[in-house]
């Protein structure tokens, strides 16, 4: 499907309803290669990864670059694609607005008449949108011939901004982030720390994850949802994700994000 139009400007069909007149929307994978990408990437969070890129491989130009095509590009913005199962694609948009700047993950699907919101990293802030084992699941369930970001290692490190969860088995995820970090060039020795680091989120506390059911005493027909919940303050998901979705959406995209299946292809739009 070709891409929508926003008053001359080109998005992608499923962001139609969250793109901006006057601005476009764009796949930017190309983007991952850059030498410095990484701690500008973190930068919203992590500010101090642009003073140390040499623990990523990269040096002080490679962050002027990669800052440069990141966050200056006001009128076509760069989104990185994580496909998921089920025909879901997680997007990350680069917000690119002069005066309100910020980095959005949104979970959009062709048959979906509007997108979901996980989380927002900017001044006004909102997140987590993924618990630890949403998190892992997500990053190793690239469906098969998906275009996007499809390493599993990638697409954890793309996540872990919008990642918060206070049940996390801490040994294995800093061993999980470590190795992802070691394959994008950061070095050895300093890859545990880093990844130790990026386990502290600097917008908010570690909250806790539950899905709900319904009361035996409520009486109601209503199915309880399958979609986890989150008590964080500032998170989005302490209602149901892709509020408006059929309740049969609403299975599929708790299947897209506990793994789902990885045997169909997936065309993000």
């Amino acid at each position: 499907m070709p891409p929508a139009t926003v008053l001359g400007m080109e998005v992608p069909t499923s962001l139609a309803g969250y793109a901006m007149p006057g601005h476009g929307i764009a796949p930017a994978e190309h983007l991952l290669g850059l030498p410095g990408f990484w701690p500008v990437f973190y930068a919203p969070v992590w500010d101090e990864f642009v003073a140390e890129p040499e623990a990523f491989g990269a040096d002080s130009a490679d962050v002027d670059e990669a800052a440069s095509v990141l966050y200056e590009a006001e009128e076509v913005w760069p989104a990185f694609r994580i496909p998921m199962a089920g025909g879901h694609v997680l997007w990350i948009v680069h917000r690119n607005f002069p005066d309100d700047s910020g980095t959005d993950y949104l979970i959009a699907h062709p048959d979906w008449d509007r997108h979901a919101y996980l989380a927002s990293i900017d001044g006004h802030f909102s997140g987590p949108g993924l618990s630890w084992p949403e998190l892992v699941a997500v990053a190793e369930s690239a469906p098969a011939g998906a275009e996007g970001v499809v390493d599993p290692g990638l697409r954890l490190l793309l996540l872990l901004p919008a990642f918060g969860d206070a049940d996390l088995p801490e040994r294995e995820a800093v061993a999980r982030i470590a190795g992802a970090l070691e394959a994008v060039g950061a070095a050895a020795e300093a890859a545990p720390g880093l990844a130790e680091r990026l386990l502290d989120h600097g917008f908010w506390e570690a909250p806790s994850w539950s899905v709900r059911g319904g009361s035996p005493l409520s009486g109601s027909a209503v199915l309880p949802s399958p979609l986890a919940l989150c008590d964080g303050e500032y998170s989005p998901r302490t209602v149901r994700l892709g509020l408006g979705i059929t309740a049969e959406q609403e299975r599929a995209l708790a299947d897209a994000l506990a793994g789902g299946s990885r045997d169909q292809p997936v065309t993000a739009r």
